[in-house]
């Protein structure tokens, strides 16, 4: 067999723009292919559209995702492997991005739409051949729709997990690691390590003290903003707030709310479609600046882009809000140090010049990503169900989260690498 190799384009050491290069039997198959969410977007190294043989992709968010209309500003057109929910939703990200950030993007609406037109649509479960290369696709349990890509040549596994998470959430169903279990043994194991050195709280725990929170706020005819990331954990959050609060009318705003209604369409992606329908029902859409402003001198619930304070309504309600005492900014994603939300937290500010907030300020753990625990249990049990013999390569985390967990799974007899940005890793 040839050697099979890992080129690092990005998502090394660091949370944001994913993209790995696999030279597996001959052919090469890029794994993602993101940006880093900065004020102006950083990309990946290079690779060329010319010697790809596929494109598969994990899930539509930016960071895995918004470099890919950058490999079709030529005539050649790799073909792009995702699930229908995911382009969908790549659409509405990728259009968005680039009427923010449009004058720092290397690329079009023609490039974006020759990219949407080589997608190629798989499910759960589903197979698919590149040549002598076997791909399968499972669930990730990040998103509605993200996947995990196993790969197979002539017996040697590699798996790519993409953003995953094993815990179940109001939303989705998490990875099923049995799945996993079947598959082994595993040669290559490229996994996420996003929250490597954090353990996350109890789900359930979780949820009653957010809902336990916002009452608290309501009873004070106060506003409780939720800023939240458009795809995934918006819709998570309104199902939170149905299943405890089904009395309570949620408003929401920005792109959440085309995404949430896209969602529709797509209800073998989610856990409980009857949930999710009835929770939509009882949410009332926010629009234009005239509604804003309206609610604002309300009292109640506001679900809204950005995630992090970046932008979009959830900024211009955060302003107002953060001046009333009665009121509250509740954090529900992850905050990407230097970040509006970041700040807020670890300041109590919304920027360097700008007021101490009066608003409470609480951040809760919702994440989609596997925390400490789970990664060490997925990926114990998938190496020891491997006789030991799998290579972890860790990606997708800040330096300090991924050398926490490189270290206790050295302590553990495992063969891990924690690569940079750049390298080749040979097996």
């Amino acid at each position: 067999m040839n050697n099979v190799k890992v080129l690092c384009l990005g998502g090394c050491r660091e949370v944001g723009k994913s993209a790995f290069l696999l030279d597996i039997g001959g052919r090469k198959i890029l794994l993602d292919y993101g940006i880093s969410l900065n004020e102006v977007p950083h990309f990946p190294l290079h690779v060329s559209p010319k010697v790809i043989d596929a494109i598969l992709l994990s899930h539509p968010h930016l960071d895995h995702s918004g470099a890919l209309p950058l490999l079709f500003t030529s005539r050649v057109r790799p073909p792009i492997c995702t699930t229908a929910l995911s382009t969908i939703i790549l659409r509405y990200l990728i259009m968005d991005m680039m009427k923010l950030s449009g004058p720092f993007l290397p690329y079009e609406e023609h490039e974006l739409h020759e990219m949407l037109n080589n997608i190629i649509s798989v499910d759960y479960g589903d197979s698919l051949k590149i040549s002598d290369v076997n791909i399968k696709i499972l669930n990730a349990g990040h998103v509605p729709g993200s996947c995990m890509f196993l790969l197979n040549f002539k017996g040697f596994k590699v798996l790519y997990t993409g953003d995953m998470n094993s815990i179940e959430t109001r939303l989705i169903h998490s990875a099923n690691i049995d799945d996993i279990m079947f598959e082994c043994p595993i040669d290559l194991l490229i996994i996420e390590s996003t929250y490597g050195n954090r353990s996350h709280d109890d789900r359930k725990l979780a949820e009653k003290t957010f809902v336990s929170s916002i009452l608290d706020v309501l009873e004070n005819n106060g506003l409780v903003l939720i800023p939240a990331f458009a795809y995934g954990r918006a819709q998570e959050i309104l199902c939170i707030l149905y299943k405890y609060l089904k009395d309570i009318i949620i408003h929401m705003d920005g792109m959440a709310r085309s995404l949430s209604l896209e969602l529709l369409n797509f209800k073998s992606f989610l856990k409980d479609p009857n949930l999710y329908e009835s929770a939509l029902k009882n949410v009332r859409f926010v629009r234009g600046l005239k509604e804003r402003k309206k609610l604002l001198s309300k009292g109640g619930v506001i679900i809204s882009p950005a995630g992090m304070l970046k932008g979009g309504p959830a900024l211009f309600y955060a302003r107002s809000i953060a001046k009333r005492h009665n009121s509250a900014i509740f954090l529900v994603s992850y905050q990407i140090p230097g970040t509006p939300g970041d700040y807020l937290l670890n300041h109590g500010r919304l920027s360097l010049d700008s007021e101490k907030v009066n608003c409470d300020v609480k951040w809760f753990d919702f994440s989609s990503h596997g925390g400490r625990d789970e990664l060490l249990h997925f990926i114990t049990k998938i190496v020891n169900a491997s006789g030991s013999l799998t290579k972890v390569l860790l990606v997708h985390g800040d330096e300090k989260a991924s050398s926490s967990l490189e270290l206790s799974l050295k302590n553990l007899g495992i063969d891990v690498v924690l690569p940079k940005n750049g390298d080749i890793i040979i097996l």
